[in-house]
Parts: structure tokens; sequence; C-alpha cells
């Protein structure tokens, strides 16, 4: 019996008052595609349903700051989502954010919430690196960057799904079995 695997589906969940925060939603995006046989969604916080969280193989968040914080749009997201932790427990999510002052505190908060939900951190802020904590738009640079994470959240993504394909139903993705299951058969 072939069983079918769904093709990943990479979330990226982001608010935008200027546009800068969709532009690196947008970039991170266009890495997100490159080179993979996935489903890349972008949506708005206020139109992320749990069932959106769910069937994601890897997330991505992102707000402008508002007082060194995510915006009210994210956070009212991350309430409505507790009564549905498990649709992120051990998810690949990263996280970015813009604006002229407390990305980093943004980045931070948003990763805060993501930890209580468990999900694993393709890459996270620390005190050496900001990760995609962009002042104002993103330049040419920035956006190689955010294409960058974007393409390991998704090679992050797809190899969760192959993970949960195995534990859920014995499926393994891109290993052979039928010469071993041949030789047990055999015998030594």
């Amino acid at each position: 019996m072939i069983h079918m695997v769904e093709k990943p589906r990479i979330l990226i969940i982001y608010t935008s008052m200027s546009g800068n925060t969709e532009a690196l939603a947008r970039a991170i995006a266009d890495g997100a595609r490159h080179g993979q046989n996935v489903e890349v969604e972008i949506k708005r916080a206020g139109e992320v349903t749990p069932q959106d969280i769910a069937r994601a193989a890897a997330l991505a968040f992102g707000s402008p700051t508002y007082f060194s914080y995510m915006s009210g749009e994210l956070k009212s997201l991350f309430d409505g989502s507790l009564p549905f932790k498990e649709h992120f427990e051990g998810k690949p999510a990263i996280a970015f954010g813009t604006g002229n002052g407390g990305q980093l505190k943004c980045i931070e908060s948003i990763e805060n919430i993501l930890s209580y939900f468990g999900v694993r951190f393709v890459q996270k802020s620390d005190i050496l690196s900001a990760g995609l904590a962009v002042q104002g738009a993103p330049d040419a640079g920035t956006k190689r960057l955010a294409a960058q994470a974007g393409k390991s959240l998704t090679e992050a993504g797809v190899r969760y799904v192959c993970e949960k394909a195995k534990q859920e139903q014995g499926i393994v993705i891109g290993e052979h079995t039928a010469g071993r299951d041949e030789k047990a058969m055999r015998g030594p």
C-alpha cells in the first residue's frame, strides 16, 4: 500500500503597517520556495486560523516593533492559540521584525511565546545575533539574508514532515528498504 504524504506547507505570518515587515515576509517566502517542492503561504496574523497552524510544517512570525514589542494583532493570534498549543509543538520556526528601534526586543517577545508553544528554532536571536531584525525597509542584502532564512526554514520543515511521517505511519522517505527486507527474508 502506498501512503501519500502531503506537500510540506511553510506558513509565514506577519503584521505590517508601512509595508516593511510584509517585504521581509515576502523575501523569506522567496527563499522558502527556492529549489523545494513545498507550498509556501503568506498570511496576515488576523487571517490565520488554528487549522493553518496545524497544517504547517514550518512557521515564521514577523511584526513591526511597537514599543519594543510585537504588534497587538500578532499577540492576539498567540493569545487565541493557547487552546491549540499542540499545533505548534516541535515545528521549526523563526521570528523577524522591522522598525526604527527595539527590533531585537520585539523578536525576543515573539520567541518567548514560541518557546512556550514548544517550537524548534531554526535561528534564534541572542546577544551576538539579532536574527532578522531590520531597521526600516529591507535592502537587497537584508532580503538575501531573509531568503536564506526562508530556505533554512523550508529544509527544517521538510525534515519535520519526514520525521512525523516515519513516527506516525512508519513511512521512510528517501531510504530504500527493499534490499534489507529481502536479505532479512533469506536469513544469514
